[in-house]
């Protein structure tokens, strides 16, 4: 199986075997389903593996990853490691947003709430870990979370 990530945050896409799946990682279906696949040892393993084979590869000076624990498993080291949260009606507004229409109010939030649930048996994720920063982008527009990080890497660069 070929994965192919883009590091280009202007043109994000992500190919499986040369198709197209960037719309459809997104998707309800997708996103309904991670818990119970990656619950299991050798799927969080492997995918370990391969996001640290993709910070390895990455060409650029950094790289940003979103998952429930890629501040402490995955990246532990990472110079700037940053836990984004809200609360759970902005995730589920943000979420209805995301798939626009192909799935209702409340099978989004009874998704949400079981993933929530069924993670954490697997990594606290709603907590940062110590020398992790936490970021609750509850009130912030998309535009002031990226500017609040933007800050919180500029800093982090200066203390280092």
């Amino acid at each position: 199986v070929s994965y192919v990530a883009s590091e280009d945050p202007d043109n994000q896409h992500f190919s499986v075997d040369g198709v197209d799946v960037t719309e459809a990682i997104r998707g309800h279906e997708v996103s309904s389903s991670v818990s119970a696949i990656a619950k299991h040892p050798l799927v969080r393993q492997g995918l370990v593996d391969h996001f640290r084979n993709v910070i390895a590869a990455c060409e650029r000076p950094g790289i940003v990853m979103e998952g429930r624990d890629i501040t402490t498993v995955v990246a532990p080291d990472a110079p700037v490691r940053v836990l984004l949260t809200a609360d759970e009606d902005t995730r589920i507004a943000r979420r209805l947003a995301e798939v626009a229409g192909t799935a209702s109010a409340p099978s989004v939030a009874q998704a949400l709430s079981s993933r929530d649930r069924s993670d954490q048996s697997v990594v606290d994720f709603m907590n940062a870990a110590p020398g992790v920063t936490l970021l609750d982008s509850t009130p912030l527009t998309f535009d002031e979370t990226v500017r609040e990080l933007l800050r919180i890497i500029a800093i982090t660069k200066e203390t280092a």
